[in-house]
């Protein structure tokens, strides 16, 4: 009886141990099923994974192409035979693209996974491998428009700043330039120089996604938007002095100019600090921080790229009533980069509807076969269609009356803001903006965001400059 006893015990016993390892071993696989599905192309390819070259052994790194067919980036064999990544337009792309050495960045970190693939056949697969050869990995097309890429860079490259250009009915990224830039080919051997922080230019920074700026008078769209949800009209009218007190403080119309008595069309196209520091103050707090909100302030941005910094609006309750004047003319504390910008007037130019950006449009393989497209994705409807009617002539009047008039625009119809942004007690010291989208007689639209650090009026230096970048893209 004893021992039979004992024995059940040990039989029980293995069972239990037995069924755990069978635990442990389906939880293990399951595991690694997860992995390889959703975190294994991240860990592989992570641009600090010492290993990282181990995966080039059997195959070329393919090649990045714009959308109209230019190689920007390539393999190639140097003369100790070794490969090398070679951009042969330098620095034209280089934050957009990235680099390889020294780390990964840009698309060629997001899209190593894919460029270190082939979709060749197997058979030849077979034969690169008997003969000792490497299979070419698989190219990938960006949303990049050339000619749009090379005005945006030659017009910003004597600032610092950044612009950025997106299709707006499909979220396709045109272009996007960063200044300070460096040349990807040289990265290696310039990285202590690039890396300095003495020089304060923060060279690696994608300023275009990253960037965080004071939107000086671009936040008008913003404050605008928040008065017609506020009031549920555009019924508006102000006496303007060329300056509003409050509290301690005044706020100064450019140049002190005084506009005279104005409707919103007038204080929109104008730009003037008065009227808008007005109705920032009449506000509802929760509505004014609701639309924000609703703009995606102090949110992740919905793209497809790999990082964005989150645009900051910071207004509560107990806010005074001079920093909430502040805000509404796109001062105070509010920050946003670039791309947020150029996103929110792409939802005007897109009927109120954001579509998420993106500059990856295709992965094709060496025979010429399309892997994989990305299909253009909508966030959602953020702005309704009389909120876009509105807005488009409000952005239209600054172009036609207002303070981008001047500016040469073509033949073709623009919608924009232009901004003047303070970032130092220096009042002289001023960020250059301007936003808003183009549209040609076939209805074709581009939208843009446009920033020259401390270089000036945004009428006089990033409004010119968006002019050129929306000439290149339709003239073809």
């Amino acid at each position: 009886m004893y021992k039979r006893t004992t024995k059940n015990s040990v039989r029980k016993e293995i069972y239990i141990t037995a069924a755990v390892f069978v635990f442990i071993f389906v939880g293990m696989i399951v595991y690694l099923i997860s992995f390889m599905r959703n975190d294994s192309k991240e860990f592989i390819y992570n641009s600090y994974n010492s290993r990282f070259s181990v995966f080039a052994d059997d195959v070329t790194r393919g090649g990045i192409y714009t959308a109209d067919g230019i190689e920007i980036a390539k393999t190639e064999k140097n003369n100790d035979g070794k490969e090398v990544r070679v951009y042969p337009d330098d620095r034209l792309f280089s934050h957009a693209v990235g680099y390889v050495d020294k780390g990964m960045s840009g698309l060629e970190a997001q899209y190593s996974f894919e460029l270190l693939k082939t979709h060749i056949t197997l058979d030849e697969q077979i034969n690169n491998s008997l003969t000792g050869s490497k299979s070419p990995g698989d190219s990938l097309y960006t949303t990049f428009d050339y000619n749009t890429q090379k005005a945006a860079y030659e017009g910003l490259k004597m600032f610092k700043g950044a612009a950025i250009a997106i299709e707006p009915d499909t979220g396709k990224i045109v272009s996007m330039v960063s200044m300070p830039d460096y040349n990807p080919n040289t990265i290696a051997e310039k990285w202590d120089e690039i890396n300095d922080e003495s020089n304060n230019n923060s060279v690696l920074l994608n300023r275009a996604t990253n960037g965080a700026y004071p939107p000086g008078s671009t936040f008008k769209i913003i404050t605008t938007l928040a008065y017609l949800r506020a009031t549920g009209s555009d019924d508006f009218s102000y006496n303007c002095k060329g300056n509003y007190k409050v509290d301690d403080y005044t706020i100064h119309c450019s140049s002190n100019e005084v506009h005279g008595k104005e409707d919103l069309t007038k204080a929109f196209s104008n730009s003037c600090n008065s009227a808008y520091a007005s109705i920032g103050v009449d506000l509802d707090r929760e509505q004014f921080i609701e639309t924000a909100n609703n703009l995606l302030f102090n949110q992740t941005l919905p793209t497809l790229l790999k990082s964005t910094r989150k645009s900051t609006f910071k207004l509560d309750e107990n806010t005074k009533d001079s920093i909430v004047a502040q805000t509404a003319i796109g001062q105070g504390e509010t920050l946003v980069s670039p791309l947020h910008m150029c996103m929110i007037v792409s939802a005007i130019a897109n009927n109120g509807n954001l579509m998420k950006p993106y500059m990856a449009d295709k992965i094709v393989s060496a025979n010429g076969e399309i892997v994989s497209q990305t299909e253009p994705e909508s966030y959602g409807v953020i702005l309704s269609e009389n909120e876009v009617n509105l807005l488009n002539s409000y952005m239209e009047a600054v172009v036609t009356d207002g303070t981008a008039e001047k500016v040469n625009f073509g033949d073709l119809t623009v919608y924009g803001k232009t901004g003047t942004a303070e970032y130092t007690t220096n009042k002289k010291l001023t960020h250059s903006w301007f936003v808003g989208y183009a549209e040609d007689e076939y209805g074709k639209q581009l939208a843009v965001a446009v920033i020259m650090e401390s270089a000036g009026y945004g009428s006089k230096y990033a409004a010119p400059l968006a002019a050129d970048i929306f000439n290149a893209y339709f003239d073809k």
